[in-house]
Formats: C-alpha cells, sequence, structure tokens
C-alpha cells in the first residue's frame, strides 16, 4: 500500500500486544519486526506474525524500510529506546514514561524536534469516547470549580511489574494527572498533598503504596481530588466528575451491557468492565488511528511538552507530600527540584 507506515514494536507484554493487535487492523501500518529481551518469545511472534525479530533495536534501526517504533517495553528502558529511535530518524510512539525526570522528558522533546518526527503518548484515556465528548462539553459548565476522580485497578498487576513500575504516582495516577492536562491544558496547581497507605505486605516491601488519595489545589479556587486503588474487587473503576459555575458533568464506568435488572429480590446490573483492556480497547484503536494519521499531516505530538512536564511534576510532588507527611508548595518544589 501507499504511504505504508512500517512499525517495529519493542516489548511484547500486555500492551505490545494491544498494539500488534491495532497494527493489525488498521489501513495503512505494517508491523516490520518485534523486539523484546526475551529471545524465545521474540522469535515465536516475529515467526507467527511473518516479520523480523530481534532482542536489540539497535540493529533494526539500520534499516531504511523501517519508519516508525512503538515502545512498550518495561519503563526503564524507555528513555533509551526513544532516544535511539529518533536519532535514527524514526517516529516514535511510545507508553508512558517518556522518561524518569524532566530532564529526560525534554531531552526526548527536543530530539524530535530536532529531527521533524513524530513522539506520540500512549495516554490512553485521551481517546476515549467518553472523556473526549466531557472536554466538549466543559464550556456548558462555565469555571470549573470542583473536579472529583476515581481510579481503582483491577486486577492487580503482578509483584514483577509493580517492583520496576516506578511507584503508584508514576505509574497510575500519572494517567490522572494528565487527565487534568487534556481536560484543563497545562495549569500548574498552588498545592498538592498526598496520603495512601499499602495494605499489601508487598507492595509495601518496594516502599510504595496501593491506596491514594491526592488533593491539588490551584490558584484560579479551583480544587481537585483523585483517589487510586491498586485493585478493586467489583471490577475496573474508572470515573469522574467535574462540577462548574453552571453545573455538572460525570463521566461514569462501562459495564458489559446495559441491563439493568429488577426483580422481588432486589436489582441488579451487569458488572463494569473487568480491566482496562476491556474499558480502553477502542483507545487503544484510536490512537494508533491518531498515529498514523499525525505522521502524515504533520502533526508531530499528541500530548503537549509542557503538559507532560507537568503531569511528571505533580507526580514527584505527590510522592514527596506522601514522604514526608506535608503539604506541597508547587511552585517552591518545582525550583528546588528543577532537574526532577
Amino acid at each position: 500500500m501507499k504511504n505504508t507506515l512500517r512499525i517495529c514494536v519493542v516489548g511484547l507484554g500486555r500492551a505490545g500486544n494491544f498494539h500488534l493487535t491495532s497494527i493489525e487492523r488498521i489501513d495503512g501500518l505494517e508491523l516490520h519486526s518485534v523486539v523484546d529481551t526475551d529471545a524465545a518469545l521474540a522469535q515465536r511472534e516475529g515467526e507467527a506474525r511473518g516479520c523480523k525479530w530481534s532482542t536489540e533495536l539497535t540493529e533494526l534501526l539500520a534499516d531504511d524500510d523501517l519508519n516508525a517504533v512503538i515502545v512498550a517495553s518495561p519503563t526503564d528502558a524507555h528513555f533509551q529506546y526513544i532516544c535511539d529511535a529518533l536519532n535514527a530518524g524514526k517516529h516514535v510512539f511510545t507508553e508512558k514514561p517518556v522518561g524518569h525526570t524532566v530532564e529526560e522528558i525534554n531531552t526526548c522533546f527536543e530530539l524530535a524536534a530536532k529531527y521533524g518526527k513524530a513522539l506520540h503518548l500512549g495516554f490512553q484515556r485521551r481517546f476515549d469516547r467518553n472523556f473526549m465528548a466531557l472536554k466538549r462539553r466543559l464550556p456548558e459548565l462555565g469555571d470549573a470549580r470542583i473536579v472529583k476522580a476515581s481510579s481503582r485497578d483491577n486486577p492487580r498487576p503482578s509483584y514483577d511489574y509493580l517492583k520496576i513500575s516506578g511507584n503508584i504516582f508514576h505509574d497510575m495516577l500519572i494517567h490522572d494527572f494528565d487527565m487534568l492536562m487534556f481536560l484543563f491544558g497545562a495549569k500548574k496547581p498552588e498545592t498538592v498533598f498526598a496520603a495512601g497507605h499499602a495494605y499489601d505486605e508487598t507492595i509495601a516491601s518496594f516502599n510504595d503504596f496501593d491506596t491514594v488519595m491526592v488533593s491539588i489545589k490551584y490558584s484560579d479556587g479551583m480544587v481537585c481530588s483523585i483517589d487510586t486503588s491498586r485493585i478493586a474487587a467489583y471490577g475496573y473503576d474508572q470515573r469522574i466528575e467535574v462540577f462548574g459555575k453552571k453545573g455538572m458533568a460525570t463521566v461514569e464506568n462501562e459495564r458489559n451491557n446495559s441491563v439493568n435488572l429488577y426483580t422481588e429480590n432486589g436489582a441488579s446490573h451487569e458488572p463494569f468492565n473487568y480491566s482496562f483492556p476491556q474499558r480502553y480497547k477502542d483507545a487503544y484503536y484510536e490512537e494508533m488511528i491518531q498515529f498514523k494519521d499525525g505522521i502524515r499531516n504533520g502533526i508531530l505530538t499528541n500530548v503537549a511538552q509542557a503538559e507532560s512536564v507537568l503531569s511528571h511534576q505533580l507526580a514527584d510532588a505527590a510522592l514527596e507530600s506522601i514522604q514526608t507527611g506535608t503539604v506541597v508548595q508547587f511552585k517552591e518544589f518545582v525550583k528546588s527540584n528543577s532537574r526532577l
């Protein structure tokens, strides 16, 4: 096909497989190669899908037929893969995080700008039809005054994943911080406060938390609360409410179907989607379409650099708050930790 975008997928875990499925479904995308540090897995997927495979990205980047790289590897390797791909003149789509510091995030965006290549970020909620509809209707609410979000995972991720995830703020709450960017832009808060607990002893041994509440206050008066948990027994729970001068808007959970049953025994409805692959399957597909179309139309990022940096700084500030038990004055925190 003319103008086909040939893609290498790095990392063949859960996120990588979502993208492999999208590539197969979308006209104009073609799987060039797969990379995974597990040689047997890389070989098996490569041979099954009829593409090149390797345990190293470097050797594939020299191929002029390769146009773009999707980074879905364990988080510690993201920054290096992104830099290598951009320096080789390839477009990049990456799962979060772009980097573990503001300096690394800025480096990636600067490289993309230097070479005129796309750097798209995998914040899939931005591509969910419900959150997109909420953003379109925000003007009807007038000035936002209260934002409340619940973000409770299900099932709990593996301990192997959690051990290297960064922490609940940079791995999980970062999506909620990005949702604030998506809805309100790179709006800097006055204060950040976080409190939480690790009910799971194994998670506690990682110096991490499984249950957290974050409160954010802005200079214009808007206040935001986000609660999150690594597990919710009743299913994947993702809700948001925006209360404004002229009204309120909510986005509720999606269910397997919308049937409500009423009998002499009471009322019941179908359970919520079990986990995020069900909740966001369409969003994963849509974000890959926008990556393809963005490259063709010169839209080189889907998340502004300032928004990516601010989300990371919010996660840093919340971590500082929970570790010290204090309210973080955001402006001063950023000033004294400019390289975080």
